[in-house]
């Protein structure tokens, strides 16, 4: 073997090498991005709960809800960011609803479990806000890094395409 077939050798180890590096770059960035979205999912579950534990108490003192404020939300695992901010969207709609429930029976603002529960609900989005601004972060590096030229490739091989980022605002403002 001669020089050329050791400068050979030596492009296809390096090759190689950053080929490796991409795919296991790629795969880091889409973990960590899928790992920050599902934090979001289980936000957004959690403060359901709640809420169902808030609407609960309601029935229970015999106060009136509309059916829209008590259907079932669509919530699953690996929801897409579109799903995650109509479930958002959702779920602050009827924060706004239960103000006015607020509003016409004072007394609840003694009940402490209702206020225990309000505020749990009200903490949580805090933590939804916070989980949300990660999963951008995540999903931003992840879309820069694929863009460049042969990370694409590796990603659309692999069928990783850009992130859609989460905008609470946008849900929150659509709620009211």
């Amino acid at each position: 073997m001669g020089i050329a077939g050791l400068i050979f050798i030596l492009i296809l180890i390096a090759v190689g090498g950053f080929y490796i590096h991409t795919v296991n770059r790629v795969t880091k960035l889409d973990g960590a991005a899928r790992n920050l979205a599902g934090d979001i999912d289980t936000l957004l579950w959690d403060r359901n709960h709640v809420y169902e534990t808030m609407t609960e108490i309601l029935e229970k003192k015999g106060i009136p809800l509309e059916e829209d404020m008590t259907k079932k939300l669509a919530l699953s695992l690996g929801m897409s960011p579109t799903l995650q901010m109509a479930n958002h969207t959702e779920l602050h709609r009827r924060r706004n609803s239960l103000d006015q429930i607020l509003e016409e029976h004072p007394e609840l603002k003694e009940d402490e479990e209702f206020s225990k529960q309000l505020t749990r609900f009200d903490a949580l989005r805090t933590e939804l806000i916070g989980a949300a601004s990660k999963y951008n972060e995540s999903a931003r590096i992840f879309n820069g890094y694929i863009e460049k030229p042969f990370a694409s490739f590796i990603a659309a091989k692999k069928t990783k395409g850009t992130k859609s980022f989460f905008s609470h605002e946008l849900a929150e403002v659509t709620a009211k």
